[in-house]
């Protein structure tokens, strides 16, 4: 549901142009912050210590092993020693636990401070532009934050946002596998949805540090997108054609990829031949 909620609202904010001057920050924050909940998918992936859990640390931890000269450090380092134990899921939970969420705490406060001093990118709707005008402590309607949001809002966010995790638990409870083995592989280790793409391209890539290069180009290449697109002053995505076929272009590839990343590996390259 978080990543879900995460790609629908960089969809939007790439579309309407939000990323554009005086916004570059904003939009990089974001990024890393996209970055930071895909990690938290990953390391979380772990901690059940289930036969999936293992295998997929396993494959996760080693994909460094094709950087030349750093690879076999940052694969120990990630690990914790020679192979995947106890000091790996140790680390996975300290990360998971600990570093990404002060990362992210971080790093939303700047996001969420940058949104309120420069205000929302629709600034076509004058009538909008003037209540935000107010500043910082008003709300999207320009009234004062308090008690209008704090005790009216919040509440009601909160509780809606509870009651969609009890729901999702009830039709989906989670489950704890096997317990893992190191000596008996499973037949098919997939991640979560979001990473089929990504899990596509290392395994359909025959050179892994191609693959590796191919997924790093992903955050740098939107980090790189206010800075490009600020040649181009409409914010409108009918006036953007490059942008907005650029847009269309990578979702079908994405879509794509995650399609072939559920076939088996010989029907996976025959489709990413097509």
């Amino acid at each position: 549901m978080m990543v879900l909620m995460m790609i629908l609202h960089s969809f939007r904010i790439y579309l309407t142009g939000g990323f554009k001057k005086p916004r570059e920050l904003t939009w990089i924050s974001g990024v890393i912050l996209a970055v930071l909940t895909v990690s938290f998918g990953v390391t979380g992936y772990s901690l059940p210590w289930d036969q999936v859990g293992y295998w997929a640390v396993k494959i996760v931890t080693g994909v460094p092993e094709a950087i030349p000269l750093v690879g076999n450090s940052l694969v120990e380092l990630l690990r914790g020693g020679s192979s995947v134990g106890q000091a790996t899921l140790t680390r996975f939970y300290s990360l998971h636990t600990f570093v990404l969420p002060l990362l992210t705490t971080v790093f939303m406060l700047m996001h969420f401070l940058m949104i309120r001093k420069q205000g929302i990118s629709d600034l076509s709707n004058l009538e909008l532009r003037a209540k935000l005008a107010k500043g910082m402590g008003h709300n999207y309607y320009g009234e004062p934050a308090w008690p209008n949001d704090l005790l009216y809002v919040f509440p009601v966010v909160i509780l809606a946002t509870i009651s969609c995790c009890i729901g999702l638990a009830i039709m989906e409870p989670s489950s704890i596998g096997e317990k893992a083995d190191p000596f008996a592989t499973p037949l098919e280790i997939l991640p979560e949805w979001y990473l089929y793409p990504t899990f596509n391209l290392l395994r359909v890539i025959p050179n892994k540090l191609l693959g590796i290069l191919s997924i790093s180009l992903i955050p740098v290449g939107l980090i790189l997108v206010p800075f490009i697109e600020n040649i181009n002053k409409f914010q409108n995505p009918f006036r953007r054609p490059i942008a907005t076929t650029i847009f269309l272009i990578g979702t079908i590839i994405a879509i794509w990829l995650g399609i072939g990343a559920t076939l088996p590996i010989d029907k996976a390259i025959t489709l990413g031949l097509f």
